[in-house]
């Protein structure tokens, strides 16, 4: 509301206006930090969360099932003793003679390289004794510095032996960068692994022995039993100036043995 003064000064009226503003608060809420909430009667309990929000943890958080900083020594072709982690299996598809794990021994940075690969390619690990379920929060994190508009995409292969990558993935920088992915929140497409005569654009003879690594329609795979998780830039190589180069990598979810 509003009221009007009148006084006098020199001789001349003035008029002031004076406005009054009362704050209304929502019947039934209370304000609190960041914003109102609802008021859940004489007990001051808080009001339930609106759907979708967080709620509390998951009741299996996810672990880490492996961290993976490559072997110190410089190899190509990259072989399972470039890997650190002896348990695990290492998969290379596409050529892989032309994948190396190179190295800067003056800075300590271990990392692949494939910029001089001819096909597209990926790099997998997985573990001959379990499956890993990756839902919930099952988690993928990887330090990159990719050169040449690279974005490094995250690899699965299911247990109904199905591969499938992720649209997101770490893109080019100057320096070295970590990003996590949430394995569920992630938009999937099924990947073309084997060159047939089922794919309906093929017309010259097929060769069964290329695994042409191509991302095809969406789809929403199986993630409670994952046989393998790695990644590609789904790309030949670039050389130097163009080339994924992945540093360290984690998987974060569940294993559950296999029978």
């Amino acid at each position: 509301m509003s009221k009007a003064t009148v006084s006098f000064t020199f001789g001349i009226a003035v008029i002031a206006t004076t406005v009054l503003l009362t704050a209304q608060q929502p019947s039934g809420a209370v304000r609190g930090q960041g914003g109102t909430r609802g008021q859940a009667g004489s007990t001051g309990a808080p009001a339930q969360p609106r759907q979708g929000g967080f709620t509390s943890p998951p009741d299996n958080p996810a672990v880490l099932l492996f961290r993976e900083t490559w072997a110190t020594e410089a190899t190509q072709p990259m072989v399972q003793s470039s890997i650190s982690n002896k348990a695990l299996t290492l998969h290379i598809y596409g050529d892989a003679n032309e994948i190396r794990k190179s190295t800067h021994a003056a800075d300590d940075e271990q990392y692949t390289y494939t910029g001089e690969t001819t096909t597209n390619w990926a790099i997998t690990l997985g573990d001959p004794k379990s499956y890993w379920d990756l839902t919930l929060d099952g988690r993928f994190r990887m330090q990159t510095r990719n050169s040449g508009l690279r974005t490094t995409h995250i690899v699965i292969k299911t247990g109904d032996g199905k591969y499938f990558a992720s649209e997101e993935g770490n893109p080019e920088s100057t320096a070295w960068i970590a990003r996590d992915y949430i394995f569920r929140d992630l938009t999937w497409r099924e990947l073309l692994m084997t060159d047939t005569p089922s794919n309906a654009s093929n017309r010259r003879q097929p060769n069964p022995k290329r695994v042409p690594i191509i991302p095809m329609q969406r789809a929403t795979p199986d993630l409670t039993k994952v046989e393998e998780v790695g990644f590609s830039d789904l790309m030949e190589g670039g050389w130097i100036p163009s080339t994924s180069r992945i540093r360290s990598w984690e998987v974060w979810g569940k294993a559950v043995a296999r029978k």
